[in-house]
Parts: structure tokens; C-alpha cells; sequence
């Protein structure tokens, strides 16, 4: 009996200590006609987010073509999307207050149609919205916007091919990509 008794007690013992610790975590606070208070913390982590879109968005990628009429010299040709035209172009970004958000082209890689070339600075853009207008440059790297703090951007380029040298005409048309960046440190 007194082993029993024994037992009890010191199971008794041991879930009030259990209980205790349990509780020792948590704040709580108790009292006799008075209001009471008690606190829990809240914590939201938002980590560095970046979006971009260059065309229309969807399973297929947009091409942008160029239908050369006339001699070199006699003006730009404007150019015509496959989806919305002019290109709709979108940089969201979940950065800090005074993170830079930079947008890059690489447009090195010239426009071929197997044996001949044009580069890609004979190409040029016109922007609305949030962005610079601009010609691409050749470079791997080529800034063109850059953007301080968290914030959606949108706007739209209108891409034109400036026509001023004189490239062999060709059954197979001149095809090339550039290739868009957006970047934060």
C-alpha cells in the first residue's frame, strides 16, 4: 500500500512539473475581476521576389518582325509583334527600400540567316510606362533601366529596325534573339 501510495505522489509530482514546463513557453496571465493581458509575437518574412515579362505572356514567345520595303536610307521600319504590339513589358519586384532592380539586354549575338549577318544595333525601341527608349548596343550586358526600392512597372516597347546599310537580300529571313535580365544585388 505504501508503495502504491508512493507512486501516486511522485506521478502526482511529475505532471504538475510537466505541466509547468509545458506551459512555460507560452505567456498567460489570470486575475479576479480586472482585465488581463497577455502577448504573441508575430514575425512575416518577405524574401527578394523579382518578375519580368518581355511579349505577351503565355506558352509561346513573341517574335517581332520587320517587313523591309524600300532602299536603305529611307527610313525605319517599324516593327510588328506576333502578340500585342507594341510589347507589353512588366518588372515587378519585392526588394528593400533602397535595393536597385536593374534591367540588362544581351543582344551580342547578331540576327543570321545562315551565312550573313545583322547586328542587333540596328535595332531600336520606343517605350511607354515605366521604361527608356533605347537602341541595343551589341553588348552582353546592356543596361537599360534600372529602378530603386520594391514597386510593379509596366509599360510597352515599340521596336523599330532602322534600315540606313545595305544587307544582301535573302530568301531565309535574318532571325536572332535578345535576351532580357532583371537582376538585384
Amino acid at each position: 500500500m505504501r508503495r502504491t501510495r508512493a507512486t501516486l505522489i511522485l506521478g502526482l509530482c511529475l505532471a504538475l512539473l510537466f505541466c509547468y514546463a509545458g506551459s512555460a513557453n507560452a505567456m498567460s496571465s489570470s486575475s479576479s475581476g480586472t482585465p488581463t493581458s497577455v502577448y504573441l509575437d508575430f514575425r512575416v518574412t518577405i524574401p527578394t521576389i523579382l518578375y519580368l515579362a518581355v511579349g505577351t505572356v503565355g506558352a509561346t514567345r513573341d517574335l517581332v518582325t520587320f517587313a523591309v520595303t524600300d532602299l536603305p536610307g529611307t527610313g525605319a521600319v517599324a516593327g510588328a509583334s506576333s502578340g500585342a504590339n507594341p510589347v507589353p513589358v512588366r518588372v515587378a519586384a519585392l526588394v528593400g527600400a533602397a535595393a536597385t532592380v536593374t534591367l540588362r539586354a544581351d543582344s551580342s549575338s547578331p540576327l543570321t540567316n545562315g551565312s550573313t549577318s545583322i547586328p542587333f544595333t540596328e535595332i531600336s525601341w520606343t517605350a511607354a510606362g515605366n521604361f527608356s527608349s533605347g537602341a541595343f548596343s551589341g553588348a552582353a550586358a546592356q543596361q537599360l533601366d534600372q529602378f530603386t526600392g520594391p514597386g510593379n512597372r509596366t509599360g510597352t516597347y515599340a521596336f523599330s529596325y532602322a534600315n540606313n546599310n545595305y544587307y544582301p537580300a535573302t530568301v531565309a529571313p535574318y532571325n536572332g534573339t535578345v535576351t532580357y535580365t532583371l537582376s538585384s544585388p
